[in-house]
C-alpha cells in the first residue's frame, strides 16, 4: 500500500496532472451538443453491457436455485415411492395371504381378507390396499365398507395388473375410475408354485405430495411418459399436456383408462426467442377480473425419474431476476449520469481542481501515515482479541466436557446408590430359577413332563424379568445423545418406575400416579428425560427416609397438558425444603443431606438438562407438607394417520 501511495504522490502533480488537464481542456473546448452526444452514447453502451451482464448473473442464480430445489423434490418423490413399493411384495409372500387367494370364493375368507387389507392400509398409511383374482376381479379391499368399494370391480385393463400377472412388480399412475382420485399403484403377484393366483395392489396417495410441492416458492409439475401433467402445484395445470398428443398415445390412455381423454388439453406456453442459453417459457396467466390474462415467464429445469417413468419440472419465476436486471441497469445509468455530471463540473472548475489535487496529495500522504499507525494498532488489537477468543473457546469446550462428565457421574452415583436394590432384584429371580431347575430335573426323572414344562415356563419368565432389569440399567448408564425429538412421556415414566422399583420397594414407599389415558408427547431426549425423572424420584425417596410408618412414605406424580406445554409435578411427604434454601436447590454442590450422602449435583444437572429441552424446573414446599418439584416441557403433537379411499 505504501509503495502505491508513494507512486501516486510522485506522479500526481506530474503525469496524472497533465492527463487530467488535457481532458478538462477538451471538455471545456467541446460544444454542448457534442458533449451531450458523447454522454448519450456512453450511457447507452453502459446500459447495454449492464443489462447483458446482470441478466446472465441473475438468471444463472435463479437456475442454480431451481436445480437445488429440483433435486430436493425428486429425492422426496423417490423416497415416497420406495416407501410403498415393498409393501405389496411383503404382503404377497405371507402364508395367510396365499391361503386367502386360494379360497377367494369363500365368504369367510373374503371377510378375513377385507379386514387384513384394512389393517395393512392403516398401518402403511396408504390410499387403498386390495386383492385381485387372476381374471382382474377385486375380491377384497380396504374400502370394503365405504360407499363406493372396490370389491366386485374388475381392473384387468390396468397395466399394473398385467405386469403383476407377468411375474414382476407393476407400477402405474392413473386417475381412479371408481373413486375419481389420483394415485400411484404398485402391484405384486401372489404365486402358488408356478401358478399366479392374483395380485396384491397398493395405491399411494399423491395429494399429500402435491400439497408439499404447492407449499414451495416455485411452480412444480410432474409429467408421465406422454407429457401429461398429473401432479402440479397449480391445480389448473392438472391433466394438461406440454404438447399435442399423438393418436397412438391418446388410444393407449383411453385403453388403459389412465385419464379421461376429454380432460386432456394442451398447456398454453411458448418459448421466446432467447440466445442467453437459458430454457425460458411463457405461460398464459389466469384472468384477474376484467384485466387481460397476459403471460408469466418462467425458467424451466427438468429431471427424469427412470424407475417411475416420471419427469419432474420446476418452473422458477423470472420476475425477481428481471427486476434485479432493471435495477442494475437503472443504477448503472444513474452512476454513468452522475459521472458525466461530475466530469462536467470538474471541467468547469479545472484550475481549482488542480490545486485541490495537490492539496489532496499532501493530505493523502499524511492520511497514509495515520492509516499505517492505526493499522498497526488494529493488527495488534486483533491478535490480542484472537488469543482471547481462542482461550474462551477452549474454556467453553472444557466446561461442556465437564458438564457432560458431571451428568454421567451423577447417573453412575445414582446407580451406586441403587446397587443393593438391583442386586436384590437379580438374586431373587436367580434363586427362583435355580429352585425351578432342580424341581424340573426331579419331575423329569419321575416322568411328570407337564409339571416340568410348567417349571421351564416359569424359568423363562424369570429370565425375561432379569433381562428387563438389565435393559433399564444399561439404558440409564449409557451416555445420552444431545439430539432431542418427540418423546412419549408416559413411556419414560413407566421405564423410570420400572427401573426404580427395587429402590422404591426397599424404602417402603408408595407411588400415586395421576395422568391422562392418552400418550403425551414432549420435545426432549428419552434417556436424558429419564435421568431427570430418576433424580427427582430419588430425591423424593431420600427426603422421606426418616418418615415414620409405611403409610406416610408416599410420592404423588401428576401429569397434565395445556397451553402447548406438558407439566409434571412430583410431591413427596417429607419435611420439605428449608425456607432459606428454596432458591439454592438447583445450585451445583448444594445439598441439605448429611455429609457423604450426596454431591449436590443431581438437581443442578436435571435443571440444565430441562433448560436444554426448552423447558423449566422449579421447586417449592407444598401447603400440605413436603416438597413439590414442577417439570415443564414443550408439548409435541404428531400428525394423526390419515385414511382415504380411492
Amino acid at each position: 500500500m505504501a509503495g502505491r501511495k508513494t507512486a501516486t504522490q510522485q506522479t500526481g502533480p506530474g503525469v496524472a496532472g497533465l492527463g487530467l488537464r488535457r481532458i478538462f481542456v477538451r471538455l471545456e473546448s467541446a460544444r454542448p451538443w457534442q458533449a451531450v452526444a458523447v454522454a448519450a452514447a456512453l450511457s447507452a453502451a453502459i446500459a447495454w453491457l449492464a443489462h447483458g451482464w446482470s441478466e446472465r448473473i441473475f438468471l444463472e442464480e435463479t437456475r442454480e436455485r431451481a436445480r437445488a430445489a429440483l433435486d430436493v423434490y425428486t429425492q422426496g418423490l423417490d423416497g415416497a415411492l420406495r416407501k410403498y413399493e415393498v409393501v405389496p411384495a411383503l404382503l404377497a409372500r405371507r402364508a395367510e395371504v396365499l391361503d386367502l387367494f386360494r379360497h377367494h370364493g369363500d365368504g369367510r375368507a373374503v371377510a378375513r381378507a377385507n379386514r387384513l387389507t384394512e389393517e395393512v392400509n392403516r398401518t402403511a398409511d396408504a390410499e387403498d390396499v386390495y386383492f385381485m383374482a387372476p381374471d382382474g376381479m377385486t375380491f377384497a379391499a380396504s374400502n370394503w365398507a365405504a360407499e363406493r368399494p372396490f370389491v366386485g370391480k374388475n381392473f384387468s385393463y390396468r397395466p399394473y395388473f398385467r405386469d403383476a400377472m407377468a411375474g414382476k412388480l407393476g407400477r402405474y399412475f392413473a386417475l381412479g375410475t371408481t373413486s375419481n382420485k389420483r394415485g400411484y399403484y404398485f402391484a405384486y403377484p401372489v404365486r402358488d408354485g408356478e401358478e399366479a393366483l392374483g395380485a396384491v395392489v397398493v395405491k399411494m396417495n399423491v395429494d399429500r405430495i402435491e400439497q408439499a410441492l404447492a407449499s414451495g416458492k416455485d411452480e412444480v409439475i410432474v409429467t408421465d411418459a406422454n407429457g401429461v401433467v398429473f401432479i402440479a402445484s397449480k391445480p389448473d395445470w392438472r391433466f394438461k399436456t406440454l404438447g399435442p398428443l399423438s393418436p397412438e398415445a391418446l388410444a393407449e390412455i383411453g385403453r388403459n383408462r389412465q385419464y379421461p381423454v376429454e380432460l386432456l388439453s394442451t398447456l398454453e406456453l411458448k418459448r421466446p426467442a432467447d440466445e442467453s442459453g437459458f430454457d425460458l417459457i411463457e405461460v398464459a396467466a389466469a384472468k384477474d377480473g376484467d384485466r387481460p390474462a397476459g403471460t408469466v415467464e418462467y425458467l424451466i429445469e427438468a429431471k427424469h425419474m427412470p424407475t417411475a417413468g416420471w419427469t419432474v419440472h420446476i418452473l422458477a419465476g423470472t420476475g425477481w431476476a428481471r427486476s434485479q436486471v432493471t435495477t442494475t441497469v437503472a443504477i448503472s445509468l444513474l452512476v454513468c449520469l452522475l459521472a458525466i455530471l461530475l466530469l462536467a463540473v470538474v471541467a468547469q472548475r479545472r484550475r481549482r481542481l488542480v490545486e485541490r489535487i495537490e492539496l489532496q496529495a499532501s493530505a493523502a500522504a499524511q492520511l497514509e501515515r495515520q492509516v499505517r499507525e492505526r493499522t498497526a494498532d488494529l493488527s495488534e488489537s486483533n491478535l490480542r482479541l484472537g488469543a482471547e477468543v481462542a482461550e474462551r473457546k477452549a474454556t467453553e469446550a472444557a466446561l461442556r466436557q465437564t458438564q457432560s462428565e458431571l451428568v454421567q457421574a451423577g447417573k453412575l452415583a445414582a446407580l451406586g446408590q441403587m446397587s443393593a436394590a438391583i442386586s436384590h432384584e437379580f438374586n431373587q429371580p436367580l434363586a427362583a430359577i435355580r429352585s425351578y431347575a432342580d424341581n424340573a430335573a426331579q419331575l423329569i426323572d419321575r416322568g411328570r413332563d407337564e409339571e416340568a414344562r410348567a417349571n421351564c415356563d416359569r424359568i423363562r419368565d424369570l429370565t425375561e424379568r432379569v433381562a428387563e432389569i438389565g435393559k433399564h440399567l444399561s439404558a440409564f448408564a449409557r451416555k445420552p445423545r444431545s439430539e432431542s425429538g418427540p418423546v412419549a412421556f408416559n413411556a419414560v415414566i413407566d421405564d423410570t418406575l420400572a427401573f426404580l422399583r427395587g429402590r422404591i420397594g426397599q424404602a417402603g414407599a408408595a407411588v400415586d400416579l395421576d395422568r391422562p389415558s392418552q400418550d403425551l408427547y414432549v420435545q426432549a431426549g428419552s434417556v436424558r428425560l429419564q435421568q431427570v425423572l430418576t433424580n427427582l424420584l430419588l430425591n423424593a425417596l431420600d427426603a422421606m427416609e426418616g418418615a415414620p410408618g409405611a403409610g406416610s412414605k408416599r410420592i404423588e406424580i401428576a401429569l397434565r397438558e395445556g397451553d402447548g406445554q406438558v407439566r409434571m409435578t412430583v410431591r413427596d411427604h417429607g419435611p420439605g425444603i428449608p425456607a432459606d434454601a428454596v432458591g439454592q436447590v438447583f445450585d451445583p454442590f448444594f445439598t441439605t443431606k448429611e455429609v457423604g450422602k450426596g454431591l449436590g449435583l443431581g438437581l443442578s444437572i436435571s435443571y440444565n438438562i430441562v433448560k436444554d429441552f426448552g423447558g423449566g424446573l422449579t421447586a417449592d414446599n407444598h401447603p400440605g407438607g413436603g416438597a413439590v418439584f414442577t417439570l415443564t416441557l414443550p408439548a409435541y403433537r404428531p400428525e394423526p394417520a390419515r385414511e382415504a379411499a380411492e
